[in-house]
């Protein structure tokens, strides 16, 4: 053989190596755009996703600070309530001793008890007496 047609034969084993190389590469490059596509397409919906989340959350904080705002307000007119109504009492002195006897006969005090302790007289002691133990 000749040296001239050595140099040909190992340029053209160097050529079919250089063009198999490069079709593997060039597969390995299709099957990396591929995969980058698919990826892409997935982190969109994903991206898509997070930010209806975040939309629902902040739906969501709005609502509670309309909720928490409402509750504070029931809860101070629950207060105010019950301060007019601790008011109420207290001016009419007549409840103070309807109160008190209601309160002396739930803690298991006698009539005569209820009538010397609130200056009753015996009829509204009595009637005091069997309202309170009625109810329970």
């Amino acid at each position: 053989m000749s040296f001239t047609l050595l140099i040909s034969l190992i340029a053209l084993i160097f050529s079919i190596a250089c063009s198999a190389l490069l079709f593997v590469l060039f597969k390995r490059h299709k099957t990396q755009l591929e995969t980058i596509v698919t990826q892409s397409n997935k982190l969109s919906v994903m991206s898509k996703k997070v930010s209806n989340l975040s939309e629902e959350i902040h739906e969501i904080r709005s609502g509670n600070y309309g909720v928490i705002k409402r509750v504070k307000d029931l809860v101070q007119q629950v207060d105010n309530l019950q301060s007019a109504q601790q008011n109420f009492v207290e001016q009419d002195s007549q409840s103070r001793f309807y109160s008190k006897g209601a309160k002396l006969i739930s803690q298991g005090a006698s009539l005569e008890d209820v009538m010397r302790e609130c200056d009753m007289p015996a009829a509204e002691a009595e009637l005091l007496f069997n309202l309170h133990n009625n109810q329970r």
